[in-house]
């Protein structure tokens, strides 16, 4: 099992938390806690990884150009 940790949230936060425990979104507060613990480590992971990439990707000075159609096209509306 792994480490206990302790710690104090303001009434707001925890009034917040309990209301979505009590929508049934969690079972109970503290997997609440852990799932959004769980969510920032994910992204945290993600922006260090885009950082590394930042500088193996030479920057442009000016972005390319792209004429109206070119950028409907690339979504799909022609």
């Amino acid at each position: 099992m792994g480490e206990m940790v302790h710690l104090r949230l303001d009434s707001k936060m925890r009034k917040a938390i309990k209301s979505i425990v009590k929508d049934r979104l969690y079972s109970t507060e503290t997997e609440f806690i852990r799932d959004s613990i769980r969510k920032n480590l994910e992204l945290n992971e993600k922006l260090v990884a885009l950082k590394a990439l930042q500088g193996s990707v030479p920057r442009r000075k000016t972005p390319p150009k792209k004429i109206p159609s070119d950028i409907f096209r690339a979504y799909g509306f022609e």
